[in-house]
């Protein structure tokens, strides 16, 4: 089993007295269901209900009272009617109406019943007119692909693990964490690719399961299409937007195709529902709050790195570049930086902010704006000397706080620069491996800056 580390917060969402019904969110096969039944060992009752199917479907058929629902679902199950120690778990929930509806009742009636709803489609319903989640009365928890560090946890490397976590990281660990990402890298956080490159460290294998799963998402077009033109429409973005992932794009004519800003951005807005992609809009200001320019540009992020790769056709590129910044000219970096920082947040939905200035003759660009402590920390994701972050000046230019992030190959370092108006700020360097622990460094480093 690869643990996750979502687990955490099921096991807090457990611990509390009164439990909403949790609704797992996230692409399909990122292991939501893994992640459901790996949770259910810490019940004493797991009742599993599969809305994929027509017996259990059934189940939900009649509106019944919800202390009469659950009393039918533990009959079908043989299972006693003791709900403090139960685990309900209804899989492929968008498949009954009525099971959706029925949400609400279970926090209102019988709220000491840990309930958790998930499905591979989920996405399609939600927001639908005839059909909303009870607001108010659910809780989310959003799951993603592996993070690098779930990563380390599948490699069953306790020491690396407990490297990554110590803040700062000893010299001689980072060069192995480094070593380790350009895997993870190569891989993706696919939890079916990571465990079939761990049991036989054989990539054809693992392009396999990257076939099948590409395979998968085109087939569910139809399923998340109102008709034909708009699947048409999909299957386009889906075939070409791995040639467009890291780039600002432009909605009208994408992929060197025929459609209307208007299609494309129907159809974007479907995948990412689906969370099979993410349009990130730059923000302008340097302050909290972020303010997303939508009449802007945005910029293309895939659900996975390692799917990323195969789709590109560039897995070679990893055995043969010494440098993961020369890897499809850089753009693999930034899309495995936003993948992990994506990662830091699983109560939310993933979001990803870069900042912009777009003036004549002088434009900027920082990679990734992160909110931290109240303020917006600017990440560059560089390669180089300190003397080539031309738009990250740009930003402390017009920053209330002197704190800077350069993600990058190199070493761990701070660096105090002087900007053109005689300021200076702190501009911390963090190695690629450490991307999701960018907020725990940036308190450490800037809390001696200040001693």
């Amino acid at each position: 089993m690869i643990k996750r580390t979502i687990e955490l917060d099921l096991q807090r969402w457990k611990g509390e007295k009164k439990h909403k019904p949790l609704v797992l969110r996230g692409a399909r096969q990122v292991g939501k269901t893994t992640v459901v039944k790996e949770f259910a060992r810490s019940f004493p009752i797991f009742l599993y209900v599969n809305l994929d199917l027509e017996a259990d479907r059934q189940l939900f058929a009649r509106e019944l009272k919800v202390r009469e629902l659950f009393q039918l679902i533990c009959l079908r199950f043989s299972q006693p009617i003791k709900p403090e120690e139960t685990l309900l778990f209804i899989d492929e929930i968008q498949f009954s109406s009525m099971a959706i509806k029925m949400l609400r009742y279970f926090y209102e009636e019988i709220p000491e019943l840990c309930v958790i709803a998930a499905g591979s489609l989920l996405e399609v319903v939600v927001g639908d007119k005839h059909q909303s989640f009870p607001v108010g009365r659910i809780e989310n928890l959003w799951l993603q692909p592996l993070s690098f560090e779930e990563y380390l946890g599948a490699l069953g490397r306790d020491d690396l693990l407990q490297a990554y976590h110590q803040v700062p990281a000893s010299a001689p660990f980072i060069e192995e964490l480094k070593r380790q990402f350009k895997i993870y890298s190569l891989l993706g956080g696919m939890p079916e690719a990571v465990a079939k490159y761990l049991e036989h460290k054989d990539m054809m294998i693992v392009n396999r399961v990257y076939e099948s799963l590409v395979s998968a998402y085109l087939e569910d077009v139809d399923k998340y299409a109102d008709d034909v033109s708009m699947a048409r429409a999909l299957v386009h973005i889906l075939k070409t937007a791995p040639a467009e992932a890291g780039k600002r794009i432009t909605l009208e004519g994408f992929g060197a195709s025929d459609y209307k800003a208007l299609t494309i951005r129907q159809a974007f807005d479907k995948l990412q529902k689906a969370q099979l992609l993410k349009l990130s809009f730059p923000v302008t200001s340097a302050m909290l709050p972020m303010v997303p320019q939508y009449r802007r540009k945005p910029r293309l992020q895939l659900l996975d790195t390692g799917l990323l790769n195969y789709q590109l056709g560039i897995q070679e590129e990893y055995f043969l570049s010494d440098s993961l910044e020369s890897i499809h000219k850089g753009l693999i970096i930034q899309h495995i930086v936003g993948q992990e920082l994506q990662s830091i947040w699983a109560s939310s939905p993933p979001q990803l902010s870069f900042w912009v200035r777009e003036k004549y003759q002088s434009s900027a660009e920082v990679d990734f704006v992160i909110p931290h402590r109240g303020k917006l920390l600017p990440i560059e994701v560089k390669s180089g000397s300190t003397g080539s972050l031309r738009s990250l000046i740009q930003f402390m230019l017009i920053s209330e706080h002197d704190m800077a992030i350069r993600i990058h190959e190199g070493s761990l370092s701070f660096d105090k620069l002087r900007l053109p108006d005689g300021r200076t700020f702190g501009l911390l360097n963090l190695p690629l491996c450490l991307s999701a622990k960018v907020r725990q460094y940036a308190d450490h480093y800037f809390a001696l800056k200040k001693t």
